[in-house]
């Protein structure tokens, strides 16, 4: 008989065995520290199983020592691995409790074999110890079914009871028998508990596994939500991108509808400038050109030694190219066609502009100091949006003087080349910008003037942040108001000018 209880016992370690490294092997793929951890718990578990049935056969330092610290380093570890279901929530504590009860434990067993050679009460201790501590398998079980419902989670309460149970029974029964000679002597609590351990290790090792795979199914489909949730997001932003596109568009195109806006408020002003501008070129080209059909009709005359017929061919010449430059830029300026990038001469733009402010400027009594750079200024971008700015500036220093102002009316337009930089300064002695809308001077229909809609300077700092610009201003009351765009020079410049 009693080598039947050693092989029942045997037997319990080749459950051990066989069901922790088939776990082992089925979720290998898994990678996981947890399965390791129970799968090695488990293996050194049913090591300790081995020793503790070849009581004769072995030592009894392996028997009483060796295969105590193996059985509580297995059940340890199986423990911690259980209890790592409920991470990320601390789990420090508990851990710290296992220690020193298995400890405990521990010590109070070398005590009893060693010094008091008392195996019925250590047996007793063994069995009581071990009904107490797997009930903590029913607790953990129980948790994760709140948690979440659980088949795994039911099997590990049952083999928590079923361990507890029959390890209880085991213990009351030795300890009713009063002393023991034989540890494997037949008897009903210990055929209870050998039936108990097959069951509750199958159990808990199918309870593992279950709870395990349903965690790996609840991260996956995790996993899977996060994934839609990721696409809903990625189309949610490249429809907003798309809307953003659009809504840049919309922008760009009321930014030039206002330019033309603007253009178009002062056309009445510039119609009446431009009729009496070229009235004059026009009339000397009509009287020149009399003069020749005359000169020409009546006599055969060599027109290069003339010197009459030579001045009013070359002022007929000088007439017509100013009244073609004229008309020249204000077609560009009131085109209405797409935003045209190109390279040009922003000196030879800001002449182009004064010179269509020029009767304004005549009709007021100011005089125009002009200070151009030496050497062309190259610019890349919208030379029709730019004129914008420049008749803009333009037209607010000839505004800037009232009435009533006395002395004499001056505006000064300098252009530099500075840290690879094309600067523009329009400096006006008028009335300057009341201390209430310094802030607000670039604001959208913001104005100082009776008759202004507060469109220019808005549109004006617009298209040249649209250039990678800066425009400011500063200004004093009576003292007058000086206006500076710098702009980004094109690339050309950077060799052509000494630093």
């Amino acid at each position: 008989m009693q080598l039947d209880t050693q092989t029942s016992i045997i037997m319990i370690c080749f459950v051990y065995l066989i069901l922790h490294g088939a776990i082992w092997l089925a979720l290998k793929e898994y990678r996981s520290n947890q399965v390791k951890l129970w799968c090695v718990a488990g293996i050194v578990s049913g090591m300790s199983v081995v020793l503790l049935a070849m009581r004769g056969q072995i030592s009894d330092f392996l028997f009483f020592y060796v295969a105590q610290l193996l059985m509580l380093v297995g059940n340890w570890g199986r423990m911690v691995a259980l209890r790592m279901y409920f991470l990320p929530e601390p789990q420090h504590r508990v851990y710290r409790v296992y220690n020193l009860i298995n400890i405990g434990y521990f010590i109070i067993f070398i005590c009893l074999i060693y010094f008091y050679r008392a195996e019925w009460e250590a047996l007793i201790t063994f069995n009581a110890f071990y009904a107490v501590l797997c009930f903590d398998y029913f607790r953990m079980g129980l948790k994760l079914h709140r948690l979440r419902e659980s088949l795994g989670a039911k099997l590990l309460m049952w083999a928590g009871l079923i361990l507890s149970t029959t390890l209880g029974i085991r213990a009351i029964g030795v300890a009713f028998a009063g002393s023991i000679d034989d540890i494997y002597a037949p008897s009903w609590h210990q055929a209870l508990m050998v039936i108990g351990q097959f069951a509750a290790i199958t159990l808990s090792n199918v309870a593992f596994l279950r709870i395990f795979l349903e965690d790996a199914e609840q991260k996956k489909m995790a996993v899977t939500r996060e994934l839609i949730l990721t696409n809903e997001r990625a189309d949610a932003m490249q429809r907003t991108s798309l809307n953003l596109k659009q809504l840049l568009e919309e922008r760009e195109e009321i930014i030039r509808q206002l330019t033309l806006f603007n253009k178009t408020a002062g056309m009445g002003a510039l119609v009446a400038s431009l009729a009496h501008e070229l009235n004059q070129p026009l009339t000397v080209i009509q009287l020149n050109a009399d003069m020749i059909e005359l000169v020409l009709n009546d006599q055969d005359v060599n027109l290069h030694q003339d010197a009459s017929i030579d001045k009013a061919m070359t002022g007929l010449r000088r007439a017509n190219q100013r009244a073609a430059t004229i008309i020249k830029t204000l077609r560009n300026m009131f085109s209405n066609g797409p935003r045209s990038i190109v390279v040009f001469n922003f000196n030879q733009l800001v002449n182009e502009v004064l010179l269509l402010c020029q009767p304004a400027m005549q009709k007021q009594g100011i005089v125009v100091h002009v200070e151009l750079h030496s050497q062309a200024l190259n610019l890349q971008g919208d030379k029709s949006q730019l004129q914008q700015v420049l008749l803009n500036l333009f037209t607010n220093a000839i505004d800037a003087f009232a009435p009533s102002f006395q002395g004499g009316k001056q505006i000064s337009v300098r252009t530099e080349f500075v840290d690879s930089q094309i600067r523009l300064t329009v400096t006006d002695n008028g009335c300057g910008i009341s201390p209430d809308m310094k802030a607000v001077v670039f604001d959208l229909l913001r104005t100082n003037k009776e008759t202004g809609m507060g469109i220019g300077l808005w549109l004006s700092k617009t298209i040249v942040d649209s250039h990678q610009g800066k425009i400011d201003f500063t200004t004093e009351i009576n003292r007058g108001t000086s206006f500076t765009v710098r702009l980004p020079a094109e690339s050309s410049n950077a060799n052509s000018f000494p630093l």
